[in-house]
């Protein structure tokens, strides 16, 4: 989110697609005005989804579109069993690390280039990365979420807000009370997702320099040691064990007003708010003076190939990834733009929450989309479970996690 880019009028123009696959039927509408007919669609927000339907209704009267509540994370299996049966959806979104077993099980229409370079231009290249296999774009990234350091003002009193771990690790010397149960910093400690920075902060990526290469996850590399010895350094400032740092003593202990610093990402805004606590965000704290790299996630919309209309489908996820449509999901679901351009949504840049979270975005490496992300999460889970519970030494839970990567992959019936 460094640099925008003014995104044209026409993104909220008709999408149609030419030199799709065989299950695009021929002859279909490549006139907006002409689309209508009936249309399915699933979204995972009810409020959302009523409001965005409403809107795309002025624009496109002719067509009825059909609602249905599907979790991001269900719409993937469920269109496998679905689109054959003839009962699935037209439109549907998931996060964006499930579009590689999407792509390899046919279950994504391409765009067409014209339409992919529309996107290109206007969409920060991260995120329209996560939506590319092959070159060709099957998806539309439309909101994007990383982690950011969140801080209590009124806790940090006239204390600066730490720029570094070695500040934070200063303050808590002077806040934690363990006979309390009092940590300056809580955090979900076994959450694969959220502690990846710190493997980052020492040069180390996930399936190589490209985050493409299954063969090579990285767990076991040098810089993965010195980031999960660094990370499990900080037990002595937040000891607890990881059975004790879940959402409850972590998170949503921040969201009551209870703890100076967390670390989570935009998800945990809003009920922070409604219980008036007086809090800031922020970019990470360095790491022995390295800006460390987290993951990021997309929501990305993809239109099914067992659509029944293509040319409905195609508009409706124009219409969700255009300035209008973000507005309207910024409005009801408060989640950050994939556009380039985040002026162009009201409300945003009014923010403070959301431009805090937005510092760390342009340190975030959207997740891997191979196929075999699915089987890097349990492993990365149990490099930080048993390091931080003192299980195993590092060596010996870097070993665990291949190990527990490898039988993954022999599961889903590949290996190294």
């Amino acid at each position: 989110m460094k640099k925008f880019i003014v995104l044209g009028i026409g993104i909220v123009l008709m999408i149609f697609v030419t030199g799709c696959n065989k299950r695009q039927p021929e002859g279909g509408s490549s006139d907006g005005g002409s689309s209508g007919g009936n249309l399915t669609v699933w979204m995972d927000n009810d409020d959302w989804a009523a409001a965005v339907i409403a809107a795309f209704n002025q624009e496109y009267p002719d067509i009825k579109v059909s609602y249905q509540y599907v979790g991001n994370v269900d719409t993937r299996g469920k269109v496998s069993l679905d689109g054959p049966a003839g009962i699935g959806p037209d439109v549907f979104l998931m996060p964006h690390d499930h579009i590689g077993l999407a792509v390899a099980d046919g279950l994504c229409e391409p765009f067409d280039s014209a339409t992919q370079a529309k996107y290109a231009a206007a969409m920060l290249d991260a995120s329209i990365k996560t939506c590319t296999s092959d070159g060709k774009l099957y998806a539309v990234p439309i909101s994007t979420e990383n982690i950011a350091f969140f801080y209590n003002k009124d806790l940090l009193g006239n204390d600066p807000v730490p720029q570094s771990f070695e500040e934070v690790i200063a303050f808590a010397q002077k806040w934690n009370n363990p006979s309390q149960n009092k940590w300056a910093l809580r955090w979900q400690v076994d959450d694969a997702y959220h502690n990846y920075f710190f493997l980052t902060a020492f040069g180390m990526k996930v399936f190589g320099p490209d985050m493409d290469d299954y063969r090579h996850p990285g767990f076991d590399s040098p810089e993965a040691a010195h980031g999960i010895d660094y990370f499990r350094s900080l037990r002595t400032i937040f000891n607890v064990n990881v059975s004790d740092a879940d959402w409850n003593g972590t998170v949503a202990a921040f969201q009551n007003g209870e703890v100076p610093f967390t670390i989570t990402g935009p998800w945990a805004i809003a009920d922070a708010r409604k219980n008036g606590v007086n809090f800031g965000v922020t970019k990470l704290p360095t790491i022995a003076g390295n800006q460390p790299r987290c993951f990021s996630g997309n929501i990305i919309a993809a239109v099914s190939s067992y659509a029944k209309n293509f040319d409905a489908a195609f508009a409706f996820v124009d219409f969700l990834a255009s300035p209008k449509g973000q507005t309207i999901q910024f409005e009801q679901t408060g989640k950050l733009t994939t556009l380039k351009d985040i002026s162009l949504v009201g409300g945003i840049s009014d923010d403070p929450s959301l431009m805090g979270v937005a510092e760390q975005s342009p340190y975030a490496d959207p997740m891997p989309i191979i196929p075999e992300v699915n089987q890097m999460w349990d492993a990365l889970k149990n490099l930080y479970t048993f390091t931080w519970d003192n299980t195993l030494t590092t060596a010996q839970a870097q070993a665990k996690a291949m190990e527990t990567y490898d039988t993954a992959l022999q599961l889903a019936g590949k290996t190294r």
